[in-house]
C-alpha cells in the first residue's frame, strides 16, 4: 500500500500541468496523509486516502481507480417497465406501461414489444406458471430473468376465466424508460402551454448519448418559433460545438 501511495503522489508531482500544484505544499501533504496508509486494510480504503490527498490540489477531473477489487456475482432482476398494484384477490394490475422506443435496445419497454399484446388495466395472474397469489412480490418470480423469455398469464379482468398467455423479455434497467417518460411529458407540456409555438429538448450529458438525444428531439422541432434547451442534471462531458453550431443556424430561405 505504501508503495502505491507514494507512487501516486509522485505521479501528481511530475505530471500535473501546474508545477506549483495550485500553490499547495505537496511534500507536506504527502507526510500528512501517509500515516493513514498504515491503517489501510482494503484497496478501497487506499483509494479513499489517495483521493483525499489529491483532492487537496483542488483540480477537476482527477480520479483514483483500479486495483484488486472482489467481483461480486450479481443476479439480474427482470423488470417489466410497468407500474403495478395488487388487487384484493392477489392479482397484479398493470396501472401504467412506461413509454419506450423499442427500436433502441436501451429504451425497450418490454410490455410494448411487438406481439406481447398487453395493455394498461390488464391483470397478471401468473409468471412462468407460478400463480401470483403465492408471491410476496411479483419481482420474486423475475429474479435472474432479465433478458430471458418469461411467460405471463394475463387477463383484462381479475379472473383466470378467459385468461391468455404471452411471452415477454424483461429488461434489467427501467431508468432509461422513466427518463424518456419525463422528457416526453415535458415536450407535451411545453407544446400545450405554448399552443405549439415552442419546442423542448433535454440534453442529459455532453457525450455520445447526449448528442444523440439532442439530435433526436431537435430536428423534429425546427419549425418552432422558440426552443427550450434543458440541461438540468446534465452529466457533463464535452462542450460540444455540434450543439452550438446547430442552435446558431439562421434560415437562408423559405420554400
Amino acid at each position: 500500500w505504501s508503495q502505491i501511495y507514494h507512487e501516486c503522489w509522485r505521479q501528481m508531482r511530475d505530471f500535473v500541468y501546474d508545477p506549483h500544484l495550485h500553490g499547495v505544499d505537496w511534500p507536506a501533504l504527502r507526510d500528512r496523509y501517509a500515516p493513514l496508509v498504515a491503517h489501510v486494510r482494503h484497496r478501497a480504503d487506499l483509494s479513499y486516502v489517495i483521493g483525499e490527498l489529491i483532492g487537496e490540489i483542488n483540480l477537476g477531473h482527477c480520479y483514483v481507480g483500479g486495483g484488486d477489487y472482489p467481483q461480486a456475482e450479481r443476479v439480474p432482476l427482470g423488470l417489466l417497465g410497468a407500474r403495478l398494484s395488487r388487487d384484493a384477490g392477489g392479482f397484479f394490475r398493470i396501472d401504467e406501461i412506461l413509454p419506450g422506443q423499442n427500436w433502441d435496445s436501451r429504451l425497450r419497454s418490454p410490455l410494448r414489444d411487438v406481439g406481447v399484446n398487453v395493455h394498461e388495466g390488464d391483470y397478471i395472474l401468473s409468471v412462468d406458471g407460478r400463480p401470483v397469489e403465492e408471491l410476496a412480490d411479483l419481482h420474486e418470480a423475475l429474479i435472474g430473468r432479465a433478458g430471458r423469455q418469461v411467460t405471463l398469464e394475463v387477463n383484462a379482468q381479475p379472473t383466470r376465466e378467459g385468461a391468455r398467455k404471452t411471452v415477454v423479455i424483461p429488461t434489467d434497467d427501467e431508468q432509461p424508460l422513466h427518463y424518456l417518460k419525463w422528457v416526453l411529458g415535458n415536450v407535451e407540456k411545453v407544446d400545450q402551454r405554448s399552443a405549439g409555438r415552442v419546442g423542448y429538448v433535454h440534453i442529459p450529458d455532453m457525450g455520445v448519448e447526449g448528442l444523440n438525444e439532442f439530435a433526436k428531439f431537435y430536428y423534429p422541432q425546427l419549425h418552432k418559433e422558440a426552443l427550450i434547451v434543458d440541461v438540468r442534471g446534465n452529466g457533463g462531458g464535452n462542450v460540444s460545438p455540434m450543439i452550438i453550431e446547430r442552435l446558431r443556424r439562421e434560415p437562408v430561405f423559405w420554400t
